[in-house]
């Protein structure tokens, strides 16, 4: 990481220039060096944070939920330079099958950066009823998702329901980001 490197007083001027030492002989004098080389396998990164992140919010109306079987995508969506999409499980992920729906924020072609973000995920149905969780998560690697398996039971979608369809909404702010230095 530095350059150069070095004893700023090897030892004093007096100790050097004494003959009797032996250090300089005929106004001459020899250094020598010995060079190490360590291969470092540090990996070094670099922390950007956000001055002032700002929240974006994403609306994404769901219609005929009660036909819906498969795992269902927003649009996708930009929050703090990044692309960022909703996954809705209508019949909940593996864990949760049969029980809750599970709703996950989904981070989109970040290559190998880190994203810190923090979200709120609300579901608005009928008459203003609104069912929402927060959290934060670092978004990286294969961890590109993250949210909520059992965000609300089955049995309670109903009560939601208008017309067989409700809005999901994300609320998203990257707080910073993190990547590998070349």
């Amino acid at each position: 990481m530095k350059p150069k490197w070095g004893i700023p007083r090897f030892m004093p001027l007096k100790t050097f220039i004494n003959p009797s030492n032996g250090y300089l002989v005929d106004d001459t004098c020899v250094f020598g060096v010995e060079v190490y080389v360590i291969k470092s396998l540090g990996l070094g990164e670099c922390l950007t944070l956000e001055a002032c992140p700002q929240p974006v919010s994403h609306k994404w109306k769901i219609s005929n939920f009660s036909t819906l079987g498969n795992d269902r995508y927003s649009d996708v969506f930009t929050a703090g330079n990044h692309n960022w999409r909703l996954q809705l499980c209508p019949r909940g992920d593996q864990h949760n099958i049969y029980k809750n729906i599970s709703v996950f924020l989904c981070l989109v072609d970040s290559g190998d950066q880190k994203v810190k973000a923090t979200y709120t995920i609300r579901l608005k149905g009928r008459a203003g009823r609104t069912h929402q969780m927060t959290g934060g998560y670092w978004f990286s690697g294969p961890n590109k998702k993250w949210g909520m398996p059992s965000f609300l039971p089955l049995t309670t979608v109903q009560e939601y329901l208008a017309g067989d369809e409700f809005v999901l909404e994300a609320e998203v702010q990257v707080l910073g980001t993190v990547r590998k230095l070349p």
